[in-house]
């Protein structure tokens, strides 16, 4: 009490009508009269409003006693609406609001909302409507009335609310007061020209909300009090510096709680900061702590090592990391029953680090373990379960699962969309996984509409420094690129390097992906020079970052031999392929997808150096391989048949090269849409082995039909690079037929058609 007092003296220093106030309280308060102490609207109703309002942590302590009270007083004359004969409460507020929250309120009807502190209402909805009518000079307020229906029989007993005009300075009002625990949810709205009416109803929700959140981080962590409960929720609700400063000011202010759980929070509200060695620090100390105890808190170390193990994960240390998560469930498995929801969370994080080391059948495995503990322990709309279906959409994704992959990413968006307020920061790991689904399917405008989303949220909650928005302006630009917005998409690979330059100055993943991005746009561009940098400043990285013979260096030699092939450096990029080869069969003997796509890369370069008959084996083992991980006929499988096919062109063998060259056609018509560029890639050859064949009437009509897609499909320049040389053919061969006089209605029907292509 005194701390509070003297807290208010120093606020109102010099406020002589307050200071008198003060003085009264510090005499006569007692804990009966907390509710006329709030109801004169002085100084105390005036400081507790404004520290809910900010959530002033340090000041919402030193007044917790006098909340205390007040909450009591509420409850004691809440029991008297309870024993009255009223079955529905009416009441009312009138606010002005800026035009911005009140649009916010519009996109969350039929969502939960709750307010930043004790909420004063009416039972007369004349008095409200005068406040909301009230003349301002402000031009971006909109006059709203609040009507709140309660269901007094029906609402939880804990949601406290009660008729205050005894107390009140003003009692013609009929002030009923809600207590800090209400939850409203939003019915309708109507708009009027002069006040907006927003209909909403007490809810049960909130609380449920807030006591599964007590009981499920009480049952994480047992005999933890309800003082550090509050701080970790200020952390799990986003509030990273209040969460830091109310630990701090425990751990120096309370002798009675638990230092351990203190620093361990610390830690915690230090590496949602990005703060990772700081967070460290703390969690060290958390553990030394428990470990010399007496006895040693060994099953509450699990939770520290746990986290540990995430900084070291985010670090990208993922052999420690692994290290760290399984002595954690090595202590969980001991201590706790087989479906507790820590032995859940040790799945979840081993499988992310099993992810990450591409172990992909392995990381599948602990994240199903993972999700049928949380369906036993949850409802089936449970945070948790939109996790666990988020990272085994990932896993199916690379597996190229992509139906299953969108499923379980869709599932996990709904989930979130019940249970958080439109445009929450979860939703963006959802809409991203969904993108990239999308982005593999090639549905590039739905999959940028996605990147889009999730990047305008992020933008909202983050700096714009963060590693999320990086991610997110790296997939837009991947996005664009395959649009063929070459520039764009530069633009949004260099401002997300730029970002995670500045995080990791010493290299890590994300920039090694903004490199080799930026080295596929170069590509394209046909700037192979430039390319050849960006994919070598990669390697770079992962030499500083990695052991020799790293899985992850096979993709940086892999890049570098394509361009060193285009380039026509054969013996260097076949030595570069080779050793991506040999790294891939070393990690993966059985095989995996990109041993594959090493293959067909070797057997390119083998072809141009006129080595066909090893180029046709190195083809055909990126066949077996396909058809060992693919079923028949999967859209890949038409890469490596048209790679036998140029091999057999190359060789005059013209009937062959045809019948895989129509292979390849048959499955792109089955997985593209009928004009997709690798269609009319695939015509082109097909015309190409009919002109060889002398079959010039069906090399015309192929190329015809690639021509007409490219000149739909592709930019001026790419359609004047491919379409000039097929409308070349065809002219050059619509003329000779014509003087042949064969077909005279067919060729002269046509070659004002192809003579027009050819101009344009």
């Amino acid at each position: 009490k005194q701390q509070m007092i003297q807290i208010c003296k120093d606020y109102y220093h010099g406020n002589t009508k307050e200071i008198e106030l003060i003085h009264q309280f510090e005499q006569n308060y007692q804990s009966k009269d907390a509710l006329l102490w709030y109801s004169k609207r002085t100084f105390i109703y005036k400081l507790i409003n404004k520290a809910l309002r900010t959530k002033h942590i340090d000041l919402l302590y030193k007044l917790r006693f006098f909340i205390g009270d007040l909450s009591e007083n509420l409850q004691r004359e809440h029991e008297k609406i309870l024993l009255s004969n009223e079955n529905i409460l009416n009441v009312y507020r009138g606010v002005k609001i800026q035009k911005e929250e009140f649009n916010k309120l519009k996109e969350n009807q039929g969502k939960l909302i709750s307010t930043n502190g004790y909420l004063s209402t009416s039972r007369l909805k004349s008095y409200a409507s005068n406040f909301a009518q009230k003349l301002v000079k402000r031009t971006d307020l909109v006059s709203v009335l609040f009507h709140i229906q309660c269901n007094i029989k029906h609402i939880d007993k804990n949601i406290t609310f009660a008729d205050i005009d005894q107390y009140s300075d003003n009692p013609y009002e009929q002030e009923v007061l809600f207590d800090l625990n209400a939850c409203f949810q939003i019915e309708s709205m109507q708009e009027n020209e002069s006040v907006h009416t927003i209909t909403m109803n007490l809810s049960n929700e909130g609380q449920k909300v807030t006591k599964d959140y007590i009981e499920l981080i009480q049952k994480q962590t047992e005999q933890i009090s309800i003082s550090i409960v509050f701080g970790r929720l200020l952390c799990d609700l986003g509030e990273y510096d209040k969460s830091q400063k109310y630990f701090q000011y425990l751990f120096n202010s309370s002798q009675n709680e638990d230092r351990s759980w203190i620093e361990f929070n610390i830690g915690r509200a230090l590496y949602c900061k990005d703060e990772w060695n700081e967070a460290r620090e703390y969690y060290d100390r958390a553990y030394d702590r428990m470990i010399k105890s007496k006895p040693a808190r060994v099953k509450d170390s699990a939770r520290v090592l746990n986290n540990i193990g995430v900084i070291l994960d985010n670090q990208g240390k993922y052999d420690e990391a692994l290290d760290y998560y399984q002595r954690a469930l090595k202590i969980r498995e001991e201590f706790y029953p087989s479906n507790h929801v820590d032995i859940a969370t040790s799945f979840e994080n081993i499988g992310i680090i099993l992810f990450k080391q591409k172990k992909y059948e392995q990381a599948l495995d602990y994240h199903k373990r993972a999700l049928e503990i949380q369906q036993k322990l949850d409802s089936s709309a449970h945070i948790n379960i939109a996790t666990s279906l988020n990272y085994i959409g990932i896993i199916l994704r690379n597996q190229r699962k992509y139906d299953e992959a969108l499923d379980c990413n869709q599932q996990a968006l709904k989930i979130q969309q019940i249970l958080y307020p439109s445009g929450h920061i979860k939703m963006a790991y959802s809409l991203n996984n969904i993108g990239i689904i999308l982005y593999d399917q090639e549905k590039y405008d739905e999959s940028l509409d996605y990147f889009q989303q999730a990047l305008k949220i992020r933008e909202k909650f983050y700096p714009s420094s963060h590693e999320a928005i990086a991610i997110n302006l790296n997939n837009i630009g991947m996005v664009l690129r395959h649009q063929r917005k070459y520039d764009e998409a530069l633009n949004y690979h260099q401002r997300a390097l730029k970002i995670l330059q500045k995080l990791y100055p010493t290299g890590h993943d994300n920039i090694i992906y903004s490199f080799n991005n930026i080295g596929e746009i170069q590509y394209c561009k046909k700037k192979y020079d430039v390319a050849l940098y960006y994919y070598q400043q990669a390697l770079k990285i992962r030499e500083n970052l990695y052991p020799t013979g790293h899985i992850d260096f096979a993709e940086s030699f892999n890049k570098i031999g394509v361009i060193l092939n285009i380039q026509g450096k054969y013996a260097e990029a076949l030595d570069y392929h080779r050793q991506a080869l040999k790294i891939e069969e070393t990690f993966y003997p059985s095989g995996r997808l990109n041993v594959a796509k090493i293959l067909n890369h070797i057997g390119d370069v083998l072809r141009n150096q006129g080595k066909y008959t090893e180029a046709l084996d190195y083809h055909q083992r990126a066949f077996k391989v396909q058809n060992q991980f693919y079923p028949f006929g999967h859209v890949d499988i038409a890469h490596s048949f048209k790679n036998i096919g140029d091999t057999h062109f190359d060789q005059e063998k013209y009937d062959v090269a045809l019948y895989y060259y129509e292979q390849a056609l048959k499955i792109h018509e089955k997985f593209y849409p009928s004009g997709h560029v690798n269609i009319a890639s695939n015509l082109n050859n097909i015309g190409l082995c009919y002109e060889n064949q002398n079959k010039r009437h069906m090399a015309l009509q192929y190329y015809q039909h690639a021509l007409n897609i490219y000149e739909k499909l592709l930019p001026v320049d790419d359609r004047h690079h491919h379409g000039k040389k097929i409308s070349f053919k065809i002219h050059h061969f619509a003329e000779q037929l014509r003087k042949a006089r064969e077909d005279d209605d067919f060729i002269e029907t046509n070659f004002r058609l192809w003579t027009m292509n050819l101009q344009e």
